[in-house]
């Protein structure tokens, strides 16, 4: 893998879970309350820093809307981490995600990559639909991490999970192994931190 060309981080998932809030929380951007449903595939380029190594990454916000499903699939190709998004107090958005799942699956086959579900909203709590359990059954099923969080008021979890997913990947894929005693969370520093800067990539 060239790391010149960015670790490819998708988010997918139903219209209204908030991915594009949860992008907005990894770089310390400002929560949208009325954020508009996502049509136009977009992406944001950062850099983190590991093990004394600078890696581009690309994290892609895609839309949920069913008539967008076959352009999903399109900008899958290439994907090294990959998001399903949720939210706990939409019932359907859960029960969509085993399409999502089994689209990565078709789509990526036997491409080296990393897997996780979120069960975004937790602020929502009085509104809860779906059950945590559930999603750690599902998640538990297809074998990924899973994380409960909250765009609003939980995004340095969120920061902290995504890390270390990205961290996992470097590890598992680009270092190969080299060094099997090196722990994924340690000398990382993300983009959005001081005296650092964004930029868009596409």
């Amino acid at each position: 893998m060239d790391i010149n060309q960015g670790i490819k981080i998708i988010l997918l998932g139903e219209t209204g879970v908030g991915k594009t809030n949860l992008i907005n929380a990894f770089f310390n951007y400002q929560f949208q309350i009325n954020s508009p449903s996502t049509e136009v595939v977009s992406c944001i380029e950062g850099k983190i820093t590991y093990q004394n190594k600078s890696y581009t990454y690309n994290l892609w916000d895609t839309a949920g809307q069913e008539q967008y499903r076959s352009i999903n699939k399109l900008f899958l190709r290439n994907a090294k981490i990959i998001l399903i998004v949720y939210s706990i107090d939409n019932r359907n958005s859960f029960n969509e995600i085993n399409y999502w799942i089994n689209s990565v699956k078709e789509n990526l086959g036997d491409d080296k990559y990393i897997m996780a579900l979120v069960a975004n909203k937790s602020d929502l709590y009085e509104k809860q639909i779906v059950d945590d359990e559930e999603g750690e059954s599902i998640a538990k099923k297809y074998g990924i991490d899973f994380l409960t969080t909250s765009a609003l008021n939980e995004r340095k979890k969120f920061q902290v999970f995504l890390k270390k997913l990205i961290a996992n990947y470097i590890d598992k894929y680009i270092i190969a192994g080299k060094n099997t005693n090196t722990k994924g969370n340690k000398n990382i520093k993300i983009k959005g931190e001081k005296n650092e800067s964004k930029k868009k990539c596409c």
